[in-house]
């Protein structure tokens, strides 16, 4: 005998599922829409009038001052795109708050002349200027809603709002013939464009196009660094494409995770994605969609051998996840053996309050108590449904109940 605990991850439309009490309410984005929204208003309107808060000597390279006309302020108009969890629909609510805060990112995308220097092509704002010309615009702006502006993240503004969040914006410049000819063509494709809006057609249409190797990124010590925001969000589109939705699902279980077991640390949401995507692409016999308890297993068996070894960034030849991880490595090694210790024990059993006690014991708060969730089932029943062996039985109704999943209408 088992434990079908598939009710107490996720089931379609659930409210008091591990996932559901994982998700960030529409009550609680509301707000952080709006600050966010606040955020790009003030940076539009103050970007388009930046000679107010930086002289042309402190913003342009000395070599674009020359181009400028002597007494020409050209208006520089950002676009703005959302980025991680947000944009990979993988946000969750904090487990321990505070330290935790809701992570918005945000990119500022300014279109602006390249310099050509070395065969190579740079933007013609110096990368500095572009810091203080955001912070010096923001200020007002945080004061009046008494936010915190934190300035030294080497690759991000921060703003930190009162509701236990932060947006972090990252600051991308990108060349402005290129923009323009982008948003000529998606004009022309679209034969209206007085009535599109140029924030919508920047992410639809123009976003995309941008050559990779055209997106700079502003650094605070390294100044332009190349940057492509769309590879990660595209390779990890593309493995939610190969493995469905519930890939998606278990990145924020193990998310949630480590969110319980730490109030802090250097394992990234990007390292456990990784990871996570690995063991999927691995496995020989994939959970069928619907058992998100086994596929969570699965991903927690593999999860110590992962974190042992170096974990490579999947869009960035060279660099790794797992740098400066000296003096904790050992200690995500031994919590993710806990946790598919934890997580098999608890499948493996035939006591649901067992299972229950374990399972919340192991992921917090957020898990649900309802016993009703923790289901006895036969020593079959997950085997065939983990191999997927379901769609092989057929459509007809005697044999979908023979791999009943839990004693009513939910089947693999």
């Amino acid at each position: 005998m088992t434990i079908n605990a598939r009710r107490a991850f996720y089931t379609e439309n659930g409210d008091d599922d591990f996932l559901a009490q994982l998700s960030v309410t529409e009550a609680e984005r509301k707000p952080l829409r709006a600050a966010r929204d606040e955020i790009r208003a003030t940076l539009k309107q103050g970007m388009a009038d930046w000679s107010h808060f930086m002289t042309r000597s402190e913003l342009f390279e000395s070599s674009a001052i020359a181009l400028l006309a002597r007494d020409a302020a050209p208006p520089l108009r950002p676009k703005f795109r959302m980025q991680g969890s947000w944009s990979y629909d993988t946000l969750n609510r904090v487990t321990q708050d505070p330290p935790q805060e809701i992570d918005l990112d945000d990119g500022m995308f300014l279109p602006v002349s390249f310099l050509s220097q070395n065969g190579s092509a740079h933007p013609a704002i110096v990368s500095s200027g572009y810091f203080r010309t955001v912070e010096a615009i923001l200020t007002p702006l945080c004061d009046d809603n008494d936010w915190v502006l934190i300035t030294d993240m080497p690759s991000c503004v921060r703003v930190e709002l009162k509701q236990g969040a932060h947006i972090d914006i990252a600051l991308y410049a990108i060349p402005d013939d290129d923009f323009r000819t982008l948003v000529e063509k998606a004009d022309a494709a679209l034969h209206h464009n007085k009535m599109r809006d140029q924030e919508l057609m920047f992410a639809e249409d123009v976003y995309p196009r941008l050559p990779s190797d055209h997106i700079m990124l502003a650094h605070r010590e390294e100044g332009w660094k190349p940057s492509d925001p769309r590879k990660l969000e595209t390779w990890f589109q593309e493995a939610v494409d190969r493995h469905g939705y519930q890939l998606r699902r278990v990145c924020r279980y193990l998310k949630g995770w480590r969110d319980s077991r730490w109030d802090q640390c250097r394992l990234s949401s990007i390292a456990l994605m990784a990871c996570a995507v690995t063991a999927f692409d691995e496995a020989d016999a994939k959970p069928a969609q619907t058992r998100d308890d086994v596929a969570f297993e699965m991903v927690a068996a593999r999860l110590p051998a992962l974190l042992s070894g170096r974990i490579a960034n999947p869009v960035v030849a060279g660099l790794y996840l797992d740098d400066k991880w000296q003096d904790c490595r050992a200690d995500f090694v031994a919590q993710a053996q806990k946790l598919h210790a934890s997580l098999s024990a608890a499948l493996a059993s035939s006591s649901p309050t067992l299972a229950r006690n374990t399972l919340c014991g192991e992921l917090g708060v957020y898990m649900p108590t309802n016993l009703e969730y923790f289901v006895v089932d036969g020593p079959s029943g997950p085997g065939i449904l983990s191999q997927g062996i379901l769609q092989g039985l057929g459509a007809e109704e005697p044999a979908r109940a023979a791999v009943q999943l839990g004693g009513d209408d939910r089947y693999g």
